[in-house]
């Protein structure tokens, strides 16, 4: 009898050493809000995207954390037209998200996570007439309006409090990215 009770326990000793270090080993949690730039490499541009995330991570929910919060990101290209003048644009976006972070992989460390972004994109643009002729050439391909991206990203923790991050962007007005960036724990 009294070594069936030692094995019962050791069982459970074991599950309990188990359980607890998948828990606490995990390096995004509950309650912990992430800060962090990112550099963005968009195709139809040719040019950097800087970006600004906030997350707060509210709710464990089974494998992962449930993270809420806000979004910026700035970026501005001119396109040249073949009689020398050009149209510039710049771009603003502003945006919720909302993210479902996989934080319960191995030791924490890599933590994947998708998510939805909504907001508003400001779109800016200024035609140079280059050539005097007062000939516009009317092809504002961008306007401003509503921001509905779906992201796909990883982080991975190299310490407790920092993350290097990669992002996959996927959106409307015409707007696809891939980010690298840095997020750090407040």
């Amino acid at each position: 009898m009294k070594g069936k009770t030692m094995k019962i326990n050791l069982k459970l000793i074991i599950i309990m050493i188990i359980a607890v270090s998948s828990i606490s080993f995990s390096q995004l949690k509950e309650k912990d809000n992430l800060l962090g730039g990112s550099l963005g490499f968009w195709a139809k541009g040719n040019v950097p995207m800087f970006g600004v995330n906030f997350e707060s991570n509210i709710t464990q929910a089974g494998v992962g954390t449930v993270g809420l919060g806000g979004i910026f990101r700035y970026y501005t290209f001119t396109n040249t037209y073949g009689n020398g003048d050009s149209r510039r644009y710049s771009f603003s976006s502003f945006g919720a998200q909302l993210n479902y972070n996989f934080n319960q992989i191995g030791d924490g460390s890599f933590v994947p996570y998708l998510g939805l972004v909504v907001g508003y994109n400001n779109v800016n643009h200024t035609y140079t007439d280059v050539s005097r002729n007062a000939v516009y050439i009317t092809d504002i391909s961008y306007s401003s309006g509503a921001w509905i991206w779906g992201q796909l990203g990883m982080r991975y923790f190299f310490s407790p409090r920092v993350a290097g991050s990669l992002r996959l962007g996927l959106g409307n007005n015409d707007f696809n990215t891939l980010e690298l960036g840095m997020d750090f724990k407040l």
